[in-house]
């Protein structure tokens, strides 16, 4: 087995056996693994805080046929309140599960690695969740090559007139023209489309700086909702309970 080492951030654990925890970690430098912990969850287990949620680590692996084997996880940042706040981890187990669900196995992206973790950064320094949540939706959905028109009607190529819509079926911005064709499109005000236009432009390291409109938030979830609900290979259980949780706050 070959050894190898990465930084990554826990997307998802399981048990695995008595003791034994399976671990999806998402690696700036091979995408997406899946590895084995032996003993992570035995209390003296020098694994159990590096295999935490959330956790991001500096981890030492050798690969294998079906899973890698973790063997050290030296902890850089272990976002333990995020797993602490009810709040914190609904979106943040969002967050990650959409990563998980949208990415395949071995397939790198820094981008996608950092977008992830600015995400998590803005969430434990008090950045209002529905604003990371959104940002980093059209963050990587824009990263896995879905990113929505905005410059032109992405249903006819014509210009866009000040009563546009969001289609997720045309994939971006429509005009009124080609309104009428998609009755599931999302009416978007002026400031709602340049807060997509701003997201879609903005390093998530800036995500402290912004502050949007409840509105223009709320114009961008559904519109946003949508967009990668066509895109997903199956339903994402972390949405409900996060939708659950969010109702009775």
């Amino acid at each position: 087995m070959a050894l190898y080492k990465a930084e990554g951030i826990v997307l998802r654990t399981r048990n695995l056996g008595e003791a034994d925890r399976i671990v999806t970690v998402y690696t700036r430098e091979r995408g997406k693994v899946e590895c084995v912990a032996r003993g992570a969850r035995r209390a003296r287990s020098r694994l159990m805080g590096g295999t935490q949620l959330f956790t991001y680590a500096r981890f030492l692996m050798f690969s294998g046929r079906n899973l890698d084997s973790l063997n050290q996880a030296e902890i850089k940042e272990s976002f333990a309140k995020l797993r602490e706040d009810l709040i914190q981890l609904g979106y943040a187990s969002y967050l990650a599960e959409l990563l998980d669900t949208m990415t395949e196995p071995g397939e790198p992206s820094e981008d996608i690695f950092f977008a992830l973790l600015d995400a998590f950064y803005g969430l434990e320094r008090g950045v209002a969740p529905g604003t990371v949540a959104r940002w980093f939706e059209f963050r990587l959905m824009s990263l896995l090559g879905y990113r929505p028109e905005t410059s032109r009607c992405a249903a006819c190529g014509g210009n866009l007139d000040a009563d546009v819509r969001f289609s997720s079926k045309a994939g971006g911005l429509i005009c009124s023209a080609c309104g009428p064709e998609d009755r599931a499109a999302v009416p978007m005000k002026r400031s709602t489309v340049e807060l997509l236009k701003h997201f879609l432009a903005m390093e998530g390291t800036r995500l402290g700086i912004v502050r949007p409109s409840d509105g223009d938030l709320a114009l961008l979830e559904a519109a946003g909702r949508r967009f990668i609900d066509e895109r997903l290979p199956r339903p994402l259980k972390s949405l409900s309970f996060l939708l659950s949780i969010r109702d009775m706050a």
